[in-house]
C-alpha cells in the first residue's frame, strides 16, 4: 500500500509539473487556503496548494455559473485558462456535483483527475451533470478515487485520500448502501495545521446525544485511521473539521468529535434545505459548542463555528435547526502552516443572517506540536 501510495504521489507530481508548464497565469499565494464557496444547499470546497495546485471539491445543487464560476474569477482571480487541477465529487447526491458541467462549460479544464466515490448510482443527472462532461476535459472520464493517495499541495502540504466508498485507508472495507456514507474523505496537512473534508459521512445513530439516523459510523473509524497513521495525536486532534453533511444528526457524534478535537468548525449549509432543517441542534448545541453538551461530549467545544448562512428554520420529530453558528457567506481559511491561520467571510448569503462583519478576521494559533 505505501509503495503504491509513493508511486501514484511521484506520477501525480509530475502530472501537476507538466500541467503548470501549459497553464501558468494564476499566481498562488504561497500559503495553504481553504474557501467554502457559498452556493446555498450543498457543498463547494477550493484547496488552493502553497504551490498553486487546485483541489475542487463538491459543486453544489445549483447551476455553476451561479456561484462558483464568479467566485474562481472574481474572487481568487483564477482565469479559466488556468484550470484546476483535480475535482473531486464527494458522492454522487445532487447538491454535491450539479454545478460541475458549468464550471467546465466557463473554460475551467480539469487537468490532472476527476475523482468521487466509485458510487453504482447512475442517475440521469449524475451522467448529464458529472460523468459526461468529465470525459470532455483534459483528465478525462471520472475515476474512483484511490484510497491512500497523496496529493502533493507544494512546500510538504498534502491532501491525503482517507477515505471513499466505504474504505478507509489500511482498514477493512465496509458494505455502505446509504449514498452519503460513500463519501471521499481528505486529510489536509501543512506543517502543524490539520484539516478534515469528508462531504456527508456518517457518524451513526448515538443515544446521548439523541442523534438518529439509519447511515453507519464510517467517521470514527476515519478518526481512528488518523490516529492509528499518527497523523493526527490523541491529545490535539485536528485545527479545523468539516461538519459533515451541513450538520445533520446523522454526523459529527460526540464519539467522533471526542476523537478529533478541533478547534474551528466549518459548515457549508444554505435555507433552501427542504426538510432537513441543517443545521442541527443535536450537533451544534449539544457536541459543537452548547449550551446542553451531554456528559458523554469529553472534547473542549469549539472556539468559533462558522456556517456558509443560515438554515431553514424549524422542527421535525427528530430536532430542529440550530442558529448558534456564525453565517458569513464565503469562508476564506490561509495559513502559514507554522504560526497562525486566519478566517474571514464575504458576508455573501442567499438569505437570512451575515455576521461576518466589514473586513474582519478571526486569527487562530497552530499548535507547535502534533
Amino acid at each position: 500500500m505505501d509503495t503504491l501510495r509513493i508511486f501514484l504521489r511521484c506520477m501525480l507530481a509530475a502530472l501537476v509539473a507538466v500541467a503548470g508548464v501549459a497553464y501558468g497565469e494564476f499566481r498562488p499565494s504561497g500559503k495553504l487556503e481553504i474557501h467554502y464557496i457559498n452556493v446555498g444547499q450543498g457543498g463547494c470546497t477550493l484547496i488552493i496548494g502553497p504551490d498553486g495546485t487546485r483541489i475542487l471539491y463538491d459543486f453544489g445543487a445549483f447551476d455553476g455559473r451561479r456561484d462558483i464560476v464568479p467566485y474562481l474569477r472574481d474572487v481568487v482571480k483564477l482565469d479559466p485558462s488556468d484550470g484546476i487541477q483535480f475535482a473531486i465529487v464527494s458522492h454522487r447526491d445532487r447538491d454535491h456535483y450539479s454545478g460541475y458541467r458549468a464550471v467546465v462549460e466557463a473554460g475551467y479544464n480539469v487537468l490532472v483527475a476527476n475523482y468521487d466515490s466509485g458510487s453504482p448510482k447512475l442517475a440521469t443527472t449524475v451522467q448529464s451533470l458529472w460523468l459526461n462532461p468529465a470525459k470532455k476535459t483534459h483528465a478525462g472520464a471520472a475515476l474512483p478515487a484511490p484510497v491512500g493517495l497523496a496529493i502533493a499541495l507544494g512546500d510538504g502540504a498534502e491532501a491525503l485520500i482517507v477515505a471513499a466508498n466505504g474504505q478507509v485507508w489500511g482498514e477493512p472495507p465496509i458494505k455502505v448502501s446509504n449514498e452519503n456514507d460513500r463519501s471521499v474523505v481528505l486529510f489536509i496537512h501543512y506543517r502543524n495545521f490539520q484539516y478534515v473534508l469528508d462531504g456527508d459521512l456518517g457518524a451513526g445513530p448515538e443515544k446521548c446525544t439523541e442523534h438518529q439516523t439509519t447511515q453507519l459510523d464510517v467517521e470514527t473509524r476515519v478518526a481512528h485511521t488518523l490516529l492509528n497513521h499518527h497523523l493526527i495525536t490523541p491529545e490535539n486532534g485536528v485545527d479545523v473539521l468539516h461538519i459533515a453533511h451541513h450538520g445533520s444528526e446523522s454526523s459529527t457524534s460526540a464519539a467522533y468529535f471526542n476523537l478529533m478535537k478541533p478547534e474551528v468548525g466549518l459548515i457549508s449549509v444554505g435555507q433552501k434545505n427542504s426538510t432537513y432543517l441543517h443545521p442541527r441542534e443535536d450537533v451544534v448545541d449539544k457536541v459543537l459548542i452548547g449550551p446542553h453538551r451531554p456528559s458523554c461530549v469529553t472534547a473542549p467545544p469549539v472556539k468559533d463555528l462558522f456556517q456558509t448562512e443560515d438554515g431553514e428554520k424549524g422542527c421535525s420529530s427528530t430536532g430542529c435547526t440550530s442558529f448558534t453558528g456564525v453565517p458569513i457567506g464565503d469562508i476564506r481559511l490561509v495559513t502559514d502552516g507554522k504560526t497562525k491561520y486566519e478566517i474571514n467571510g464575504s458576508n455573501r448569503v442567499h438569505g437570512g443572517r451575515a455576521l461576518g462583519g466589514d473586513g474582519k478576521i478571526w486569527s487562530f494559533k497552530v499548535d507547535e506540536v502534533r
